[in-house]
């Protein structure tokens, strides 16, 4: 089975390159079932938290339809 990955042409303030992703990824091993080991989605995580649950809700949709209508 393949998988379609996103490519990253340039890493951002959210987006980190993939070798930043995966060493801060395998430092969080066996830390807990939950984690999200990039310092700035655990921002983001922190904040998505503070919003009501149906905000968040109309943004995961915004985001998915948006990806569908890309591909």
């Amino acid at each position: 089975m393949v998988s379609v990955v996103a490519a990253v042409d340039k890493p951002s303030f959210f987006i980190p390159s993939p070798e930043v992703y995966a060493k801060a990824a395998v430092e969080q091993i066996g830390i807990g079932s939950r984690c999200s080991p990039f310092w700035a989605h655990s921002l983001q995580w922190f904040l998505a938290g503070l919003l009501p649950e149906n905000l968040l809700d109309i943004w995961r949709l915004s985001i998915g339809l948006r990806r569908r209508s890309m591909s």
